[in-house]
């Protein structure tokens, strides 16, 4: 189906981009931030602080593949084995995380991403390369793979391949924009 052919106004063609990496000398790490960060992981397994990095960091961006998930669902993920779910703070403010779930071929960088009031301050680049390091020190893993599209943040394509993903595949779907984007929580725009 082409735009032309699409059910309705407000429904757009998003280009959708697979990268990888086949082995850790391809990072390419982001410069110190200019702020001074704190990472941590989560090793308790949480439901409600994944649901709110979701929100917070995906809402501006038609994140919208979870938006339904129950309880249960959240404790789920959060739950399954090597699962890992790191959070960037700074000045005891949640600024950015990222969720790494092991495959069988790999290791996806599931969901990575900045609050909006922490963009800018290069921050994104640190964390991506934070993600990358953690990503490669698990045992066994041989790729590491991550997917973006043109709905996600205006820089997200940019960061993943200056710091060494390589694109692998795209595809284009259909996404109903008619509606803005969720915000971090009902009514927030």
């Amino acid at each position: 189906m082409t735009l032309a052919e699409t059910p309705g106004p407000g429904v757009v063609e998003v280009v959708v981009t697979d990268l990888e990496m086949t082995e850790p000398a391809q990072l390419r790490p982001g410069r110190e931030p200019d702020v001074v960060p704190l990472l941590l992981r989560a090793e308790r397994p949480s439901p409600e602080l994944s649901r709110f990095f979701y929100r917070a960091v995906g809402g501006d961006w038609y994140w919208t593949d979870r938006i339904g998930w129950t309880y249960d669902d959240w404790t789920a993920w959060v739950s399954a084995p090597g699962r890992e779910l790191w959070t960037c703070w700074v000045d005891g403010s949640p600024a950015g995380y990222f969720e790494l779930d092991p495959q069988d071929d790999g290791l996806e960088l599931a969901y990575f991403g900045l609050l909006p009031a922490f963009a800018g301050l290069g921050l994104g680049g640190w964390l991506l390369t934070r993600a990358i390091e953690r990503a490669w020190a698990i045992d066994g893993v041989r790729r590491v793979w991550v997917h973006t599209c043109t709905l996600d943040g205006p820089h997200a394509l940019a960061n993943y391949r200056a710091r060494g993903f390589v694109p692998v595949a795209t595809h284009v779907e259909l996404r109903d924009t008619s509606a803005p984007p969720p915000g971090p929580w009902r009514g927030a725009r």
